[in-house]
């Protein structure tokens, strides 16, 4: 053996554990076939020695023919050429017992990363299976048998087929196919059939890996059971369908009470009306009070009644001329002294715009009292309109602009915010924009308030 073929010996056998560290068999095959080629140089080494010695043993024979002096040349020559190979053939017994050495502890090593391997595999919390081409199963774990209801050894050679529905065979052997054609990881639910068990739902992965030295591929199974979401979410789907019907029937019966309370607040108005008009002095004024609480009831039951309907009908946007909408909405105070610079812009809202502007200045004319003096205007910032509506009224405390917009959030400025407010910012929200409050003069909460409210421009 020479230098050479020593060293090449050296990079192969290093090749060998570089490309087979994560394939135990095909590691053993590799170093297998290095070890024949050894044997196969030491057996041509020994060969060689043979013929040295047939050589000596014919130079002896020459010993009696040739001169002493050439006699002792042939014999030198020989003596060379044998120690020279004494010397190579030890070297290569030497490389020899250092990688046979190193071959086993690296097989060592290849075992226990295979038992630890197999230990994972088969303490996996998911079904995961090995079988051929056509479903034979070749390798399975304890929770695949588990799953099954058949012990795992008893797997091995079972069609994996035969535990499916009929309904899903045909679907199974198409994903299956398209594995092994290379399409990637295959992921599916179907129904599986364990033995002399109720159906199991699951959730299925399959991907196909080639190998063996004709290239067959083999397909590898990851299985868990989801037949507890599956229940999980049939529940969940029959809970919504009884809260969708129940609340169709809670919708059903609020119909019906707002349409008999608004009958009778405005009979009850029209009565109001009347009182007025017949009575004098005090019982007039009794009458008017009533004739306002009687009008308060009916805003609420209209509010209610528009938060119902935002909630009912979805958030589709269109373009809204807002100066439209603010100027139908000052119409409804001519008695008010509203200050309002008109616009050109368009904004992404509904048919319920006024509403927002209605809510604003009413509440500014209910707590500034009847000389209140109202200020409305718009500006393009940021893609956003944003309009401002002040009034010269008490003002709104720091204390209590956070909470302004709560339902039913009772206000030192009078009998509270209420719903009104709280319907304005639900259709701000509902436009994409935003809605807060300042002081009209900055740092004089008494001078007055600022509402500020965003909305989208429309492009």
């Amino acid at each position: 053996m020479t230098q050479h073929t020593k060293e090449e010996c050296a990079r192969q056998l290093q090749a060998i554990f570089q490309e087979n560290d994560k394939d135990p068999a095909a590691l053993r095959a590799a170093v297998q076939n290095l070890f024949r080629r050894l044997a196969a140089d030491w057996s041509r080494t020994i060969e060689d020695l043979r013929r040295e010695n047939v050589l000596l043993q014919e130079a002896r024979q020459c010993l009696c023919q040739d001169t002493h002096a050439e006699a002792l040349e042939r014999i030198q020559t020989y003596a060379e050429e044998l120690a020279t190979a004494n010397e190579e053939l030890e070297t290569a017994n030497e490389m020899l017992n250092n990688r046979n050495e190193e071959l086993i502890a690296a097989r060592k090593v290849a075992e226990a990363e295979r038992e630890r391997y197999y230990e994972l595999f088969d303490a996996a919390p998911e079904g995961y299976l090995v079988t051929d081409r056509n479903g034979k199963v070749l390798e399975a774990n304890r929770t695949a048998g588990v799953l099954l209801a058949v012990h795992k050894e008893s797997l091995i050679g079972r069609n994996l087929l035969s535990f499916a529905r009929n309904e899903n065979r045909v679907n199974l052997k198409a994903w299956m196919v398209q594995a092994v054609k290379g399409q990637g990881r295959q992921t599916f639910e179907a129904d599986l059939l364990p033995c002399m068990e109720e159906p199991v739902h699951v959730s299925v992965s399959i991907v196909a890996v080639r190998g063996g030295e004709e290239g067959e591929p083999s397909l590898r199974w990851m299985v868990q059971d989801i037949s507890g979401r599956k229940r999980a979410e049939e529940a969940l789907r029959r809970l919504n369908r009884e809260v969708e019907a129940a609340r169709d029937e809670a919708n059903l019966y609020v119909d019906i009470l707002t349409h008999d309370i608004r009958n009778t607040e405005n009979v009850s108005n029209l009565y109001a009306e009347l009182l007025i008009d017949c009575l004098e002095g005090d019982e007039a004024q009794y009458a008017a009070n009533l004739q306002r609480s009687i009008r308060k009831s009916i805003d609420i039951v209209g509010t209610i009644s528009t938060i119902r309907q935002i909630h009912r009908t979805g958030s589709e946007l269109r373009p809204v001329d807002l100066d439209a909408a603010i100027r139908d909405t000052v119409k409804g105070y001519p008695r008010t002294i509203i200050h309002y610079v008109r616009t050109d812009r368009q904004v992404l809202a509904d048919d319920l715009l006024p509403v927002i502007f209605n809510n604003l200045i009413g509440n500014a004319v209910k707590h500034g009292g009847p000389g209140v003096e109202i200020a409305i205007r718009a500006e393009e910032e940021d893609g956003f309109v944003r309009v401002s509506v002040e009034d010269d009224g008490p003002g709104v405390p720091d204390e209590e602009k956070d909470a302004i917009f709560r339902r039913y959030e009772q206000q030192k400025r009078g009998v509270g915010a209420g719903l009104g407010l709280h319907l304005v910012q639900i259709l701000i929200r509902r436009y994409g924009g935003r809605i807060w409050v300042e002081d009209r003069i900055p740092g004089t909460p008494g001078a007055g308030t600022a509402f500020r409210l965003t909305l989208r421009k429309a492009t």
